[in-house]
């Protein structure tokens, strides 16, 4: 392969490792805090996570994305293989489970979080969604990695 497929593939797969990694990383820390019932720690997780998704997660994203199409651009795939497709699916998916349902679920949390109560069922309740919500992304995520590597065909 060429040097600009080289350095796509490079810069695609360092992206995947910041956008992957950094969620799961603030998964666990997130689920530590709200297992510790620190309403103040809490809250401020809460905004740095919505800080990081905006600041690094977005970013990192669109370099998969964008070293992806340049990818398959330089290699003559097809956008139509299932692996590659499957990978859109994956994008589009994580954004709109992330961007909707995470970012709404996140928001909830760092403003009751500051003024609830210890153990408040509520606050309880929105983390319990915002770790479902993010297991669902990672698996999803997963599998778009599971295609990546194995290229499967249907």
């Amino acid at each position: 392969m060429d040097t600009i497929y080289n350095w796509m593939k490079f810069l695609h797969i360092a992206a995947v490792i910041v956008w992957v990694g950094g969620i799961v990383t603030l998964t666990i820390i997130n689920a530590r805090l709200g297992r510790a019932g620190d309403a103040a720690a809490l809250a401020s997780s809460a905004r740095q996570t919505q800080f990081y998704g905006k600041a690094v997660v977005g970013p990192a994203a669109a370099v998969v994305l964008i070293a992806g199409i340049v990818m398959v651009l330089r290699a003559g795939l097809s956008f139509g293989a299932f692996w590659i497709s499957w990978g859109f699916v994956g994008f589009i998916g994580f954004f709109l489970i992330g961007a909707i349902f995470c970012r709404r679920a996140g928001m909830e949390l760092g403003k009751l979080a500051s003024t609830a109560g210890p153990g408040d069922p509520r606050v309880v309740a929105l983390q319990r969604r915002l770790t479902l919500l993010t297991i669902v992304n990672l698996l999803l995520l997963a599998s778009v990695v599971w295609a990546m590597v194995f290229k499967p065909t249907l």
